[in-house]
């Protein structure tokens, strides 16, 4: 098993998209990201074209825009899917910072996206942790 912490936290200076699978993980077609958006913030319009893309909302509520079409809003536990090549946007419109898991199929986008910086646990203290 290769555990993933999908942590909360902004952290200042980092782009809002970063690459939390493990280095090593035996995913071969699918990648997963933590894309985290201050309150307030929002990302213009754009496409993955190499990429399928599946947003779950972790923490606060994001709006995932279709320019000139619709906008869906997730909060925790929500999904939405954008196919590839799909134009969209996304939107923090709260006072508080929120966090979504986006899953992404592969592609050298993805394969290049940032890892975050972490201090490595020592391995007698990784453990599993149920979440209920």
């Amino acid at each position: 098993m290769f555990p993933i912490n999908i942590g909360t936290q902004y952290i200042r200076g980092d782009m809002p998209v970063v690459r939390i699978d493990p280095q090593g993980a035996p995913f071969k077609e699918l990648a997963a990201g933590r894309i985290q958006l201050l309150a307030h913030t929002d990302l213009e319009a754009h496409a993955y074209d190499d990429s399928e893309l599946l947003l779950t909302g972790i923490e606060g509520e994001v709006v995932v825009g279709n320019p000139g079409r619709s906008a869906v809003r997730i909060g925790p536990g929500a999904c939405v899917m954008v196919p590839r090549g799909e134009l969209f946007t996304l939107a923090n419109l709260a006072e508080q910072p929120a966090t979504v898991l986006a899953v992404f199929s592969r592609s050298d986008f993805v394969d290049n996206l940032p890892r975050p910086r972490r201090d490595r646990e020592p391995a007698a203290e990784r453990t599993l942790h149920a979440v209920a």
